[in-house]
């Protein structure tokens, strides 16, 4: 199996390609965000959010090179885990936001996002 949804998703926010980012999720997707309290159940939910976030300048995610793990459910689908930073351009600088991420994909015609939890890295 391939695992291809983490960069696929990555590759989609980075483009501000809306219609790619909700490529990647299902119908029925459900999304907490990163940058909000409440959970998104809807696909409108997550085209708004993300809407919003690559609206910023410069705006984009990094996945941390080593940090992903996948477990594999016997073909029916997988879990990636592992950490990224948020990033954007506020008043000309760069501003990052560590977090971990979870997608939790669904393998039927072809692999979709059933579940994305992402929240920030506590601070040290």
């Amino acid at each position: 199996m391939k695992y291809e949804i983490p960069q696929n998703w990555v590759n989609a926010v980075n483009a501000g390609n809306l219609d790619a980012i909700l490529g990647c999720y299902d119908e029925k997707a459900s999304l907490f965000a990163t940058f909000e309290q409440m959970p998104i159940t809807s696909r409108e939910g997550i085209k708004n959010y993300f809407a919003g976030f690559t609206s910023r300048e410069n705006a984009g995610v990094e996945i941390k090179e080593g940090t992903q793990e996948i477990l594999d459910f016997n073909g029916r689908g997988y879990l990636a885990t592992g950490l990224y930073d948020f990033y954007y351009t506020d008043g000309g600088i760069q501003v990052r936001h560590p977090a971990r991420y979870s997608f939790m994909v669904k393998v039927d015609q072809q692999a979709k996002i059933a579940h994305h939890h992402s929240s920030l890295l506590p601070s040290s």
